[in-house]
């Protein structure tokens, strides 16, 4: 099993009186992508904030690698590599210098390890240009080299893909796999974009409003719903169809929008409904598998709509 890189046990923060952050608990194991996902205002960034002894804590704990942060907070933050929203560069200096700047307010990093940094962000060729003439996406990649000169155990990303393009948002995202995989890096990332942590996270905590509402493996919380499909009938067949398809044992829900029944179901049983609704004279006019994505879940969780938007398989 995995090793826990870091463990947040019951984390609280409060401005003044009121509490904005409420018993948060989650751990990230090393070689994983976790995604930290909510609203803008969810919390996320003060979090993040604790994480790294930006801001104070008020109740809980956090350990990494297993050393509390706030007992022995030099030798806790010294495993941590962070960005938290824009990586801060100085735009007249060549990328190298930067790292090298950085390099010496970490001590102990030898020339060799920042160019073992430089190739693997995949930088080699750029790294001595000025950064004002990088693009966001190569500053991004230097903003990480930075963070990972010290060799930490953690990388904690606050909105990574913030203002990229397409490309550079594919490439972060294959970049970032890669810490995890070939590195054994526990990479922490928030984020607002369902689409990006679900193709770049292995697991996931939703947060809404200083809450922790779900964690857990992206694919099993999208299990937690079924598939959905859609039919279409005749007005005159409406409500005959919903009364059957709500009787058959595999249909979890069934309601009506904008003209359709729509329900839960795998959408291995379409066939068997469909032959149940023929045989009833129920006449089908058409059908149209829906695919639940991490949209679906994060909506349902956080109430951000009724749970019932749809994605074409």
């Amino acid at each position: 099993m995995a090793e826990v890189v870091l463990s947040v046990t019951g984390l609280k923060k409060a401005i003044g009186r009121r509490p904005i952050i409420h018993d948060i608990t989650f751990e990230v194991y090393s070689g994983e992508v976790f995604g930290f996902l909510g609203p803008n205002g969810a919390g996320k960034t003060t979090t993040i904030r604790m994480l790294v002894g930006l801001a104070s804590v008020d109740g809980g704990e956090i350990k990494v690698g297993g050393i509390s942060l706030q007992d022995r907070f030099p030798d806790a933050i010294r495993q941590i590599g962070c960005i938290v929203e824009n990586p801060e560069l100085y735009k007249f200096m060549t990328g190298r210098e930067n790292l090298e700047h950085f390099a010496r307010m970490s001590g102990d990093v030898s020339p060799e390890r920042i160019q073992e940094v430089v190739d693997f962000v995949e930088l080699t060729e750029a790294i001595d240009d000025k950064v004002k003439t990088y693009s966001l996406g190569m500053r991004q990649r230097l903003g990480i080299a930075q963070a990972l000169l010290h060799r930490p155990r953690l990388l904690i990303l606050d909105e990574p893909t913030n203002g990229l393009d397409p490309a550079g948002i594919r490439e972060l995202r294959q970049f970032i796999r890669k810490l995890a995989e070939e590195e054994g890096l526990a990479v922490f990332i928030s984020s607002h974009l369902l689409n990006e942590i679900e193709m770049m996270c292995d697991r996931v905590a939703i947060i809404n409003k200083g809450r922790v509402i779900s964690v857990g493996a992206v694919d099993a919380l999208m299990e937690q719903f079924a598939d959905r499909v859609e039919w279409t009938f005749s007005s005159a067949d409406m409500e005959r169809a919903v009364v059957l398809l709500r009787s058959l044992s595999y249909v979890s829900e069934v309601w009506t929008e904008a003209e359709k029944v729509k329900c839960r179901m795998d959408t291995d049983h379409i066939s068997t409904a469909n032959q149940a609704l023929v045989q009833a004279g129920i006449r089908v006019e058409g059908i149209a598998a829906k695919t639940v994505t991490l949209e679906d879940l994060f909506l349902s969780l956080v109430g951000g709509g009724d749970g019932h938007e749809e994605h074409d398989a």
